[in-house]
């Protein structure tokens, strides 16, 4: 019923169209195409997607990057060229040989006379760019009829009528599912064939560079030629302005030997096909995914400023990169950029969050507020930055995240929960298992983990075959939050059963404290071990530039001692593969928290062993035989393996 409306319409149009001026018509189809843009949804958000990642990935120099509005403006006139081009293939019944020769220029016609005098006949390739269906006319026109392979449609009336208005000028359609000896068959006969090869090429095709980026591209057009000896001919239409003065440009004829490799043809197409766009960008469609199968994929970090944050989130890129090798993609594949979020204050920070939390705003409505809140320069590499997948950890940048989704189309990742406002907006969610309610998140998109991310990979333990050695212990300090407190007696405590050990076993102690670890803590803790401890490498957290002194310290370490008031420090200690003991540090309120269930938990199932302070030297020196030994076993939770069993949710 559909199909025959269609159809009714269709022919409707075209009576009136045929009697009206055709610049009334091309009027007529970019209005069309605005009002198509205004209800496109998802085919305009892809076409965005695809001219961000032509003109702001930066491969290319010569390649101009395009602002948010300039990338807008010309999905806007992409729609209007649609319409256009819709309403001139109904107005077609009047385009005979009289209005091409009037309107349609050819551009070096020699190259069709030379090719069509091939015995073998020629393939005219083209693109869903300009007025494609004009092309095909215009050569009929000029004496060189093309057999036109088209596409079959569901709409049968409406896809006949359309054909025959292809007819008109005296080309032969043939119609999608017939069998390959029919084109084989034409070319024989030294026929030419009518041919579109600029969209996606699926698992089959070819990898070829277009617009600097890896895509799949349609290799039919290329054996064809290559198994029949007929040559191609790439042919693009331009339209001048808006009216219907066209001009058809004819490249280099190209023959495919019987042997030859087809890679260099389908590279010098897309060659080819790129500076046509390049020269009239909005002529193409953009709404087709063309880089659907490409293996580049580009990962964008958002960073908060927040260290333990940016850790968490580039353990996350970790697995994506091992996920994605063992789909049997190079590292090279994926490309990650990290870039900081930096809000002009707390309180732009507030507004930009409440405004973006409890709607869906629009990709102009979202970096409209994202402008205002950002300090410039961020706000400059963010919106002008292209990406597959956003990944990003902690609230403050979670509403950005989304904000940048919605722009690019793309894939997102949040580390930690981002709020019940906000996880559906999330294609997946990374929860530490002390954070996790099973009751707020949806189980399909949520990978719970035992331990917060972190970039700390196993470490290889020394054991007795590599003969005597003295120990190192390691000391990952912390400091005060809401809840514990590291009062001097504490410290002081921690650090006398260091020098303990030190007395007694002769071992080495590293030290690092934490940015939140107090001046009076700090300075307790070095004091006391400068006295007690005669081999101590202390670091302190304040001061220290080197990003991997905690990573360092975990590897040259045979039991590592860990304050729990830090998740993340000994979500590092436990992934180090070490033997850990954790110590509380003074509870500040008297309920249970959420790091004492958290410790608890890890404890019960073999990753780590609880100690009091007073204890730790004589629960190091019990289990240092062990260690030394090599006999002590050591568990590490599987996280990794969780995290790679959901990334299919971003690819």
């Amino acid at each position: 019923m559909i199909d025959l409306i269609a159809s009714l319409l269709v022919r409707g149009l075209n009576k009136i169209l045929h009697v009206m001026p055709m610049s009334f018509n091309l009027w007529l189809g970019r209005r069309v195409g605005s009002l198509l843009y205004m209800f496109s949804g998802k085919r305009a958000d892809v076409a965005y997607a695809n001219i961000k990642a032509a003109y702001c990935l930066g491969h290319d120099p010569s390649m101009k990057k395009k602002t948010p509005l300039e990338m807008r403006r010309l999905v806007k006139r992409t729609y209007e060229n649609m319409g256009e081009t819709f309403v001139e293939i109904l107005s077609m019944t009047k385009a005979n040989k009289a209005y091409i020769e009037k309107y349609v220029t050819v551009r070096n016609m020699e190259r069709i006379e030379q090719a069509s005098k091939n015995p073998n006949g020629m393939i005219l390739v083209s693109a869903h760019f300009g007025n494609w269906e004009l092309s095909t006319a215009t050569s009929a026109a000029k004496g060189f009829q093309l057999h036109v392979l088209t596409r079959d449609q569901k709409m049968k009336r409406l896809y006949e009528l359309l054909n025959v208005i292809r007819e008109m000028m005296g080309n032969v359609v043939i119609r999608k599912g017939a069998d390959i000896k029919t084109l084989f068959r034409a070319l024989r006969a030294g026929k030419g064939i009518g041919l579109l090869a600029d969209q996606n090429g699926g698992a089959h095709g070819i990898l070829s560079e277009f617009f600097s980026r890896e895509a799949s591209s349609v290799i039919g057009p290329y054996r064809l030629a290559q198994n029949s000896g007929a040559c191609i001919l790439p042919a693009f239409i331009h339209r001048t302005g808006g009216s219907p003065r066209q001009e058809l440009v004819l490249e280099e004829p190209m023959f495919i030997g019987r042997g030859e490799d087809i890679t260099p043809y389908v590279d010098k197409f897309n060659r080819l096909l790129e500076k046509n766009i390049r020269r009239s960008p909005h002529r193409w469609l953009w709404m087709h995914k063309r880089w659907k199968m490409t293996p580049e994929k580009y990962v964008v970090v958002l960073d908060d400023g927040k260290k333990g944050h940016l850790k968490q989130s580039l353990q996350v890129v970790r697995q994506i990169k091992s996920y994605r090798k063992g789909e049997g993609y190079a590292d090279e594949h994926l490309k990650v950029e990290i870039l900081p979020v930096k809000f002009k204050n707390k309180t732009a920070k507030t507004i930009f969050n409440l405004s973006n939390l409890f709607f869906t705003r629009s990709r102009r409505a979202g970096l409209k507020s994202l402008k205002r809140a950002l300090e410039e320069e961020s706000y400059k590499r963010l919106s002008g930055a292209y990406a597959d997948v956003i990944v990003s950890c902690g609230s403050t940048s979670a509403t950005v995240n989304v904000v940048l989704k919605k722009e690019n189309y793309c894939r997102n990742l949040t580390i930690l929960d981002p709020g019940f406002f906000l996880r559906k907006k999330f294609d997946l969610v990374v929860v530490p298992k002390h954070d996790h309610d099973r009751k707020r998140f949806d189980d399909e998109k949520t990978v719970v983990t035992l331990l917060a991310p972190n970039l700390i990979m196993p470490c290889v333990s020394r054991g007795a075959n590599e003969g005597p050695r003295f120990a190192c212990i390691g000391l990952l300090f912390g400091g005060d939050n809401y809840y514990f407190s590291f009062d001097k007696d504490l410290t002081k405590c921690v650090a006398e059963e260091l020098g303990k050990i030190n007395a007694a076993e002769g071992a080495e102690i590293r030290v690092t404290t934490s940015r939140r670890t107090s001046a009076e803590a700090e300075k307790t803790l070095k004091e006391t071990l400068e006295r007690t401890c005669g081999k101590l490498k202390f670091i302190s957290g304040k001061e220290d530039k080197d990003e991997h002194t905690v990573e360092k310290i975990l590897s040259a370490s045979d039991v590592v001692i860990v304050s729990g008031e830090s998740i993340s420090m000994v979500s590092e200690a436990v992934s180090s593969g070490k033997a850990v003991l954790v110590f509380m540090p003074k509870k500040r309120l008297p309920e249970v928290t959420k790091y004492e269930k958290f410790v608890r938990g890890l404890e019960g199932k073999g990753y780590l062993e609880r100690v009091c302070p007073e204890d730790i030297s004589s629960k190091v020196t019990d289990i240092m035989p062990e260690v030394l030994s090599g006999r002590k076993k050591i568990r590490i939770p599987d996280d990794n393996k969780r995290i790679q069993e959901k990334m299919y949710k971003l690819f």
